[in-house]
């Protein structure tokens, strides 16, 4: 024991801001919103002074300074925004998001590193899942009268430090205390979601790749943590997209991986689809009674309706506003929120939709501007000669971690916390750091686009 801690103790002389950057990916998704941004400005601190000390200067990469262009009209759209404080306030938020980006693509420029980010991801993410598990499992035993109230694991996690803690800031921050679903460490059911779609695929390669038996029994538990957490948030749209990322990597790498992507489905649908069917209401209907009365079912598709309700509405907003329709409303989703209240009468806090809400926030040049950020990472994954298959599962599972945040974006706001936020600058950091570390083909023609899509193609069929 003394000697692990004299040999962790010089390698962190050696290298402390690859530790603190281990430690903040780790970390920022079981810390409250609140304490995990301090913790990644800390490390951006160290990681600068010691690049300082060695004379180097940090890069940011080609995503790194398209997303910095992104961010510069988030500020600039202070100056129209109605909310200013609000505006201001999330565009440096993301700004200081964007330093884990920054240090990844510094730091992790070894496949070595990479697979232990990864790695972080996932133990972070199981962590997550069992406190969402043992959340939802309290809370059914209680509801059928089998343990009392004050057994329950309280959702969310920091429930009573969070209403401390937001009571006494000078201005309102107004969450949402859900009961009848769990959210892990963080502070709302969908934002748990978020993370398990993330870490789903992740998981998946790490358990592919494992070195030793020991380690491919871990991350299969690992895998099978997740896809409960995931079931325990009863989100509808995370839960049917856990399942499709599955089907959707079954396909790709069933020639070399049938027998552990069947092993991997079983859990997976045994432990997600139940969630499914309880969330309509259709098995265990007293754990989906929702306040004000109705069944689990009803709830989730007056759910579904008020999604429609809002992107009508957002739609009409913008086709009938032509300067917000150009230049949005202001960066920040509180506009958003004034227009669906005071405009259409929905007290909604946001559009339940990514693209949409980008485009109410920095208008149509602003939203195409946040998507060429996407096509750059995928161009950027689909350069990398990927001819082995350990190296093609590892950009296909980032890949599809990216795809399934995305598609669960389409449902609900991905960006609406610290926790959320830093997600998109840890998957954009690995995929540069991963660019770095393995030959590709650079694209930058029709022609060479076509190639290092037939390339990668063919390393589907030979190498996965």
């Amino acid at each position: 024991m003394k000697e692990d801690l004299i040999s962790f103790k010089q390698k962190y002389k050696e290298n402390p801001a690859w530790h603190w950057l281990q430690a903040t990916v780790f970390l920022f998704p079981i810390l409250p919103e609140y304490v995990s941004p301090f913790i990644l400005f800390i490390s951006f601190i160290i990681f600068k002074r010691q690049w300082t000390k060695e004379g180097r200067k940090a890069k940011v990469g080609t995503i790194g300074k398209l997303m910095m262009v992104f961010l510069t009209l988030a500020v600039v759209s202070t100056l129209w925004s109605s909310t200013k404080f609000s505006t201001f306030a999330t565009a440096m938020l993301w700004w200081g998001m964007l330093l884990v980006e920054i240090m990844i693509y510094n730091l992790a420029r070894s496949r070595e590193k990479i697979d232990r980010l990864l790695a972080a991801m996932v133990y972070s993410g199981g962590l997550n899942a069992i406190v969402g598990t043992v959340q939802i499992c309290t809370y059914t035993l209680y509801r059928f009268g089998y343990i009392s109230q004050s057994a329950v694991l309280v959702t969310p996690f920091y429930r009573q430090l969070d209403k401390a803690v937001y009571s006494a800031l000078p201005f309102d921050i107004v969450t949402s205390m859900w009961s009848t679903r769990a959210s892990g460490f963080f502070s709302n059911p969908n934002l748990l979601a978020t993370y398990m779609v993330i870490v789903y695929p992740i998981s998946i390669y790490l358990y592919l790749n494992a070195s030793t038996k020991n380690k491919k029994i871990t991350f299969f538990i690992f895998n099978v943590l997740i896809s409960a957490g995931m079931s325990s948030t009863m989100t509808r749209a995370g839960c049917f997209i856990a399942i499709a990322g599955w089907v959707f990597m079954f396909v790709i790498l069933a020639k070399r991986h049938w027998k552990e992507m069947i092993q991997i489905f079983i859990p997976t649908v045994c432990i997600i689809i139940p969630s499914i069917l309880t969330r309509y209401g259709l098995i265990f209907k007293t754990v989906g009674v929702v306040s004000g009365g109705g069944s689990g079912g009803a709830e989730a598709k007056k759910s579904s309706l008020a999604h429609f309700q809002i992107w009508d509405s957002l739609v009409d907003f913008l086709i009938t506003n032509p300067k917000e329709f150009l230049f949005g409303t202001g960066f920040g989703v509180e506009e958003t929120g004034l227009i669906l209240l005071n405009n259409y009468g929905l007290d909604k806090p946001h559009a339940h939709n990514f693209l949409l809400e980008t485009w109410v926030e920095l208008g149509v040049f602003g939203m195409l501007l946040f998507m060429c950020v996407f096509v750059l990472a995928f161009g950027k994954l689909l350069e990398i000669n990927a001819n082995n298959g350990k190296k093609f599962t590892l950009v296909f599972c980032v890949f599809t971690s990216i795809l399934l945040y995305l598609l669960f974006g389409l449902t609900d706001y991905i960006f609406n916390s610290p926790k959320q936020i830093i997600i998109l600058f840890i998957l954009l950091g690995l995929t540069q750091a991963i660019s770095f570390c393995y030959e590709k083909t650079v694209i930058n023609s029709p022609e060479t686009l076509k190639l290092a899509t037939i390339k990668e193609i063919d390393n589907a069929i030979h190498k996965a």
